[in-house]
């Protein structure tokens, strides 16, 4: 019997200061490069520079507490990191939970065999469209069989193991929202544990290159409106979980009226390190070029991450004098089903 659910809401601690304790969310990303080119994503940056260093790779994760959340992914595709299944392996010797997202396209039996033996946490696959022609429509490229028959056989390398969780994610956009019935029933056939909605979210960032002319990201109007077709939906599930992002039951809680600043969690107690070690507050804040606390290369990262660059950068944030979060919607709540991932 499948289930459906709303993600969780976490809200910002407000004291002054954090201690290396409070750091529970650590990204690292493997790489900027991508076999894809998804409308939905940041391609400016591709190819900017080389693939994380497996040894700058095990530096940071050796400073990690036991039990930090690890995720792998950035604006890259991790599965083209050579390194990839030695890296899970070496992060899990440390205790910690990891995952990552993934296109899923060109991972290989070999990396495939290697997430279960090396128990893996999650592997978030990316699923967001039904057919070939929408899937080349938003990617670029026709691979929308090879992504279900490498996810059948992901599915069949873990036979009975636990691990890793297999998610499949779908991007909620105003292209994609009437491919969800039939993203669910591959889900379904294929054998999944999870498909989770995450709604796009646009950062108040103009349209990008590869976006669609109409752009991609719902305005709260047609969220409305698709939301009886998506729970509907996600009702016909028989067997997968389904967590949408906004209340199955018809109301609108998750959804504030008057805005209120301050809620994002990222600056007291999540890390984005891009993979020439630069340090950034968030997935949003994602470029160097626009904004960097620092470097974890050759650097601690308990010294970046308690320095005074990141605790005045905590201070404008409290203050709601960062410029970027101005127009974000994490920040002023609009989306709070939205957690890390």
């Amino acid at each position: 019997m499948s289930t459906v659910s709303v993600l969780p809401v976490s809200v910002a601690p407000v004291g002054p200061g954090v201690e290396l304790s409070a750091l529970k969310y650590v990204y690292v990303e493997l790489t900027v490069k991508c076999n894809l080119k998804c409308h939905f994503c940041d391609n400016a940056m591709r190819n900017l520079y080389r693939d994380m260093p497996g040894d700058r790779f095990r530096e940071i994760v050796s400073q990690l507490q036991p039990g930090t959340k690890l995720a792998l992914h950035g604006l890259g595709e991790p599965t083209l990191h050579r390194g990839l299944v030695d890296l899970i392996a070496f992060a899990k010797t440390r205790g910690l939970y990891v995952y990552f997202n993934t296109n899923f396209t060109v991972a290989t039996d070999d990396q495939m065999r290697g997430f279960v033996e090396h128990q893996l946490d999650e592997l978030r696959i990316s699923m967001s469209a039904g057919s070939r022609e929408a899937f080349e429509s938003y990617s670029g490229r026709d691979l929308h069989d090879q992504l279900l028959a490498r996810a059948r056989r992901m599915v069949a390398i873990r036979g009975s193991s636990a691990k890793p969780l297999l998610r499949a994610v779908f991007v909620l956009t105003r292209q994609s929202y009437s491919e969800f019935p039939a993203v669910i029933r591959h889900v379904e056939d294929i054998g999944f544990d999870e498909l989770q909605v995450q709604t796009f979210l646009n950062w108040g960032k103009p349209r990008g290159p590869e976006e669609p002319t109409d752009g991609c990201a719902i305005d709260e109007r047609e969220r409305l409106a698709i939301r009886a077709t998506m729970t509907a939906a996600a009702k016909s599930a028989t067997r997968v979980r389904i967590i949408l992002p906004f209340p199955p039951d018809g109301t609108d809680a998750d959804v504030e009226e008057t805005l209120q600043p301050g809620r994002c969690q990222w600056p007291f107690d999540a890390i984005w390190i891009t993979a020439d070690g630069h340090v950034t507050p968030c997935c949003n804040l994602h470029d160097p070029r626009q904004l960097t606390l620092g470097t974890v290369f050759g650097r601690p990262v308990g010294e970046v991450w308690l320095g005074p660059q990141y605790e005045s950068f905590r201070e404008k944030y409290r203050r709601n004098e960062v410029d970027a979060c101005q127009t974000c919607p994490i920040n002023y709540g609009q989306f709070k089903s939205y957690t890390y991932g």
